[in-house]
C-alpha cells in the first residue's frame, strides 16, 4: 500500500515555474547605486504582462526570497524606460522580494487537499492584505486584527452578546449568528473565538481569522458547509 506524504511545513525547496503566480517587490537602482524607482507586480511566470527579465528571473527564485537582477533597462521596462523615473537604455540593477501569491491555484489546490500547510498558507494570506491596523497572531493559525475598542476590558464572567459573521476564505460559505457568552466559558465558542476573545479582552469590533482546524477540528463541519483545510474568516461584534 502507498502512505500519504507528511504535510509539507511550508514552501522549502519550492522554485516559481511556468504558470506560477508570485508576487514581486521591487526597487530599481542604477548601477551606481541610486534609487530609481520602486513598485510590486503581481503575476503568473512566463504569461503575466510584466518585463521579460521578470519572468526570468522569477523562474530562479523561490518564495520570500530576496536577489538582485542586473538587466538592460530594454530588457526590464522597453525601449521608452519609464518616462521622468529611468532613461531609456540605462541598465539598472533590480532589488527584488519573492513571494509566492496566496492567489496561485496550485498551491491553494495544495492546502485544500492537504498536502501542503494550511497554517502557512493562511499566515502569508493574513500578511498581504493591505488593512489598517496590527495583526496579532493568537496562536498557531489564528490571527486577529482588532477594529475598535471598548472603553474598558471585558471582567471575567461577564455576560456579553456576540455578532459573528463567518465565512470561509474561499467563498463557499457564509453565515451570520448572533449568541450570548459569559466571558471565559469555555466549549461555547470555537477554539479560534475563544482564544482571540480571551487574549484581546477590550476588543469591540474584530477580525480573526483562523485554519479550519482551529475552528471545526480535522474533519471541517460538513453540516454546516465547511470542509477541511479550508481557512475561515470571522468578523466579530462584542456587545456590552
Amino acid at each position: 500500500g502507498t502512505t500519504a506524504p507528511a504535510m509539507q511545513k511550508g514552501l522549502r525547496g519550492w522554485q516559481a515555474a511556468r504558470g506560477d503566480r508570485v508576487h514581486w517587490a521591487w526597487e530599481a537602482y542604477t548601477l551606481d547605486g541610486s534609487l530609481l524607482t520602486s513598485g510590486s507586480d503581481e503575476f503568473e511566470v512566463d504569461r503575466g504582462a510584466v518585463p521579460r527579465v521578470f519572468h526570468e528571473a522569477a523562474q530562479s527564485l523561490g518564495h520570500d526570497v530576496e536577489a538582485d537582477v542586473w538587466s538592460p533597462s530594454v530588457s526590464a521596462f522597453g525601449v521608452r524606460g519609464v518616462p521622468g523615473e529611468i532613461s531609456p537604455f540605462t541598465p539598472v540593477r533590480l532589488h527584488v522580494r519573492q513571494t509566492r501569491s496566496v492567489q496561485d491555484t496550485a498551491w491553494w489546490g495544495a492546502v485544500q487537499r492537504g498536502v501542503l500547510d494550511e497554517a502557512f498558507w493562511l499566515e502569508n494570506a493574513v500578511q498581504s492584505m493591505k488593512r489598517p491596523g496590527q495583526l496579532v497572531e493568537v496562536s498557531e493559525g489564528v490571527w486577529v486584527q482588532v477594529h475598535s475598542e471598548h472603553n474598558r476590558p471585558l471582567e471575567p464572567k461577564q455576560n456579553v452578546f456576540l455578532r459573528i459573521r463567518t465565512a470561509t476564505l474561499d467563498a463557499s460559505m457564509e453565515r451570520e449568528t448572533q449568541m450570548e457568552w459569559k466571558v471565559g466559558t469555555q466549549d461555547q465558542l470555537v477554539p479560534a473565538l475563544e482564544q482571540a476573545l480571551s487574549s484581546l479582552p477590550s476588543a469591540h469590533t474584530s477580525t480573526i481569522w483562523c485554519t479550519s482546524a482551529m475552528a471545526f477540528g480535522d474533519q471541517g463541519s460538513p453540516e454546516a458547509g465547511i470542509v477541511p483545510h479550508t481557512p475561515l474568516r470571522f468578523e466579530v461584534e462584542v456587545v456590552l
